[in-house]
């Protein structure tokens, strides 16, 4: 319990009118603790302050230890706490965790010790220029159908950083590459374009790994990436500073859209949240920017970028031919034969995953450069298979039949 100074700070702010929060907030203690001494009479106090005397607790004979800890270090947890005294006291001490926990609890309140709390400070964040950039995210929601059972939806939105004008399709299952390549050219049909730069979390739809602050994009999703020509931009989770627009559209649409609504298919939901989209989520007052997000996005939509179809052919996988003749494929370093560097010379790969190969050609004239047996894992360099004088050999025989032709063409002219 809080000492006899603290309880009369308590009650003078309580005379004053102060609010039980700002009263904490001035005194620097729990908000819980003010509430069990705000409606507590003095009569009351003295009564508590007599049988906290009465009473002894298994850990009193570790006050002055436990108390010398909090001094010095208040942000100490029970925990830490914990592991000091049977640290120092070993196996004298055989009190539980939740002694502990509920002893420090009591010295923190009773000697005005409250735990440091770590504050992040934000600062908001500059608009973007129309069309320049969205923010992406995902959830899931619980939903209930007709019959009561419980129903797992899994949500796509998308929000555009100047308008605030949303798009959102859900899932009943899992969000895999595809699904999410596909979720963004449904966004895209739906804004009429694409913006020039898209704000994720770094999720495993679309990143493999990060190494050394180089992030490694899913194979499918990189593909898409370059043939749809946006760039990406990750941040952190709960990230309100970076990425928190599109972080409120997904509460938004758990809290708003998705409750209290009855799960009747997943076709259903996809054409009532486009109605809830032009009926409320686009057409009513932003809170920020106190503007209807469909009357800006007429402007915004003149400044974004055309969208190409995803129907349409999925451009070629390229690598650079390194200098020390490797391609890197899927985070391997596949051996191509010497003398196939060219500074800017580009490979083209081509894999069959019945067969289990990878076969690297010429990005420029097609020429077969060397085949693999892909390997899996990360980190691997594969060498050159022992066939690989026929790759050497087919490249010499070429140039002979070319320098030949040349030759039998000059003679006939002569």
């Amino acid at each position: 319990m809080v000492g006899t100074s603290m309880y009369t700070e308590i009650q003078k702010r309580r005379a004053l009118g102060y609010s039980k929060r700002r009263c904490a907030r001035e005194l620097e203690i729990d908000k819980k603790t003010v509430g069990k001494y705000w409606e507590m009479s003095e009569e009351e106090y003295a009564q508590c302050v007599v049988e906290a005397k009465r009473r002894t607790r298994t850990l009193d004979p570790y006050r002055e230890f436990i108390v010398s800890r909090l001094e010095e270090y208040p942000e100490s947890t029970s925990a830490i706490i914990e592991d000091n005294l049977r640290e120092e006291f070993k196996k004298g001490f055989n009190a539980s965790y939740r002694s502990v926990r509920l002893y420090v609890a009591m010295l923190r309140e009773e000697l005005g010790i409250p735990k440091p709390v770590s504050i992040r400070q934000y600062c908001e964040v500059e608009e973007q220029p129309l069309g320049f950039q969205t923010q992406v995210d995902m959830g899931q929601k619980m939903m209930t159908d007709m019959y009561g059972k419980r129903v797992k939806v899994y949500i796509f939105a998308m929000v555009m950083s100047a308008s605030r004008m949303k798009f959102v399709c859900f899932q009943d299952r899992p969000f895999n590459a595809q699904a999410f390549i596909e979720a963004h050219d449904l966004a895209f049909r739906y804004f009429g374009g694409r913006p020039v730069e898209i704000v994720y979390d770094q999720d495993r739809v679309m990143a493999v790994s990060e190494n050394a602050g180089d992030i490694l994009y899913t194979e499918a999703f990189e593909a898409y990436r370059q043939y749809a020509g946006f760039s990406i931009r990750l941040c952190r989770g709960n990230d309100p500073q970076s990425k928190g627009k599109i972080e409120r559209v997904i509460g938004y649409i758990k809290n708003g859209f998705l409750s209290c609504r009855k799960y009747q298919g997943i076709s259903q939901l996809n054409s009532d949240g486009l109605s809830w989209l032009d009926r409320t989520a686009n057409t009513k007052i932003h809170e920020t920017t106190k503007m209807v997000p469909k009357h800006v996005f007429i402007q915004e939509q003149k400044h974004l970028r055309p969208a190409p179809a995803l129907s349409a052919p999925t451009p070629p996988r390229t690598a650079i031919v390194r200098p020390d003749n490797v391609v890197h494929y899927r985070q391997n370093r596949y051996a191509v034969p010497r003398g196939t560097y060219a500074p800017g010379r580009k490979a083209r790969i081509e894999t069959d995953e019945e067969k289990g190969t990878v076969t690297f050609y010429d990005a420029e004239t097609d020429e077969l450069i060397a085949v693999h047996t892909i390997r899996y894992g990360k980190g691997n360099h594969v060498p050159l298979p022992s066939n690989a004088d026929r790759f050497r050999g087919n490249q010499y025989e070429l140039l002979r039949s070319k320098v030949l032709e040349r030759f039998n063409g000059l003679h006939g002219a002569g």
